[in-house]
């Protein structure tokens, strides 16, 4: 009797994978992709941890359409047309569950990210904490952002052959900890890593991208409570600073004259304490620190490179910033208020982010229930979809036939109706609601950096 009973269950179970299996894949036949990418989410894993997969999904897009399935139940998008409904803010899609992948772990726990929130938990993030993040705030964190600055000159003076690349990943991890914290970690200072602080924000952007296809198992592997007590995870880095500054911060008497970011989180707990709990500070914190520090020296890092293989295009920066200099209307360091009306730097750092997202991979929403019309085909309920970013931004009609190439000029010379189009269409950080919570800090960032670097140093790629 007992074998029966096991071959009808074994039998039972095979028939409940082959119908999931078929209707995951009629649910979508209509979209076209790679073979296995229909049946599994296996695919899309091993082309995320394989070399190319950027180029992979332009191409798969250019064979394909604006449509490609890249799982069971998840496609992914190259049409402009719509980021407007794909990132809508009424209503507002659920982002998917590969943003699982960029939650921290702290104490042999995940910790809130905003980045992975879900919409509630954003909300009440965004209430109790949203001005720190407001264009009004920036001048608060100028002068902790110029301080950095003068460490960065002062490095690259003693070491002028140097990889600047990893001169800015100190920068941007020694800034972003003055912004939230008036502090530094001091590795401008030192010229490495401390306790393996920026290791761990890198490793943070790492494992997102190689897990953001397989959340399941990212869980049940990784940020599980067994899968943590068996492998020994401990704190990360920047969690252990995070706390210990904050409760530093909460101990300070002196506490109500600092204008930070970890005083304006606190104001905001003090304000809503029931909407932004430890936890969530925290990962507030780990989200800023964790997405900017990586996310800002890269741009800047590869703009420099650009620059380089593009004489025509770093002239006309050095020219502009000549000039600002001779007016008297740009100082070194430069302010906010002047770099922030150089049109041309404006131009090269968005063509800059917009050849070379950071972030390739798509921004992966659900589709409501009701299903949704997607470059002219309809998409059921439930299904993930993304906007591919960097296929979007190579995209002809909206960019020009030249898009593959790194032009600023093109940010300049679009009419008023073309350049509506090319900022709707530019997804670096991200778009409608859930746009990139730290943006304004990383234009401040970005914008006073670079032309502080062309002001004291000619920065050059090895020939």
């Amino acid at each position: 009797m007992a074998a029966p009973a096991a071959i009808s269950l074994a039998v039972g179970g095979l028939l409940v994978v082959v119908v999931h299996l078929l209707r995951s894949y009629f649910s979508l036949s209509h979209i076209p992709g790679p073979f296995w990418a229909k049946f599994t989410n296996l695919w899309r894993f091993k082309s995320q941890n394989s070399k190319g997969h950027t180029t992979r999904l332009i191409a798969l897009h250019k064979k394909y359409g604006k449509l490609v399935r890249l799982g069971p139940n998840h496609v992914s998008i190259s049409d402009p047309a719509a980021i407007p409904i794909v990132y809508s803010t009424n209503p507002t899609w659920k982002k998917g569950p590969s943003y699982y992948g960029a939650v921290p772990i702290s104490k042999k726990r995940t910790v809130p990210s905003i980045i992975a929130m879900d919409e509630v938990q954003h909300t009440a993030v965004r209430k109790s904490v949203g001005r720190a993040f407001t264009t009004n705030s920036l001048l608060d964190y100028e002068d902790s952002i110029e301080a950095t600055g003068r460490e960065l000159v002062e490095a690259l003076t003693k070491n002028p052959e140097t990889d600047i690349g990893q001169w800015l990943q100190f920068f941007a991890m020694d800034m972003l900890i003055r912004v939230a914290f008036s502090d530094t970690l001091g590795l401008l200072g030192k010229g490495g890593d401390i306790d393996g602080t920026l290791a761990a924000v890198m490793d943070r952007f790492d494992h997102w991208g190689r897990w953001a296809a397989v959340p399941d198992i990212d869980f049940l592997v990784n940020k599980s409570r067994l899968a943590t007590l068996l492998r020994g995870v401990g704190d990360s880095p920047l969690a252990r600073v995070g706390m210990n500054k904050l409760e530093a911060r909460k101990n300070d008497v002196n506490k109500e004259t600092y204008k930070d970011l970890c005083s304006k989180f606190l104001e905001g707990q003090a304000k809503y304490p029931d909407l932004m709990r430890q936890d969530a500070i925290l990962g507030v914190i780990m989200s800023t620190i964790g997405a900017g520090a990586d996310t800002t020296a890269g741009t800047l890092t590869y703009t420099l490179y650009f620059l380089s293989q593009n004489p025509a295009a770093r002239s006309k920066l050095e020219q502009e910033i000549k000039d600002g200099l001779r007016a008297g209307t740009l100082s070194n360091p430069p302010r906010w208020a002047e770099v922030n009306n150089l049109p041309y730097l404006d131009a090269v750092l968005k063509e800059s982010m917009r050849v070379l997202p950071v972030a390739s991979w798509g921004l992966d929403r659900v589709v409501p229930p009701a299903g949704a019309m997607i470059a002219g085909k309809f998409i059921p309920g439930g299904t993930v979809v993304g906007c591919q970013i960097d296929a979007v931004h190579l995209d002809e009609e909206v960019y020009g036939k030249d898009s593959t190439s790194y032009r600023p000029e093109r940010w300049l010379e679009a009419n008023e109706d073309q350049r509506r189009r090319m900022d709707r269409s530019f997804l670096t950080f991200s778009a409608g609601k859930r746009v990139c919570t730290g943006i304004h800090i990383a234009w401040l960032e970005m914008k006073k950096t670079l032309p502080l670097l062309l002001m004291n140093f000619n920065v050059s790629s090895p020939s």
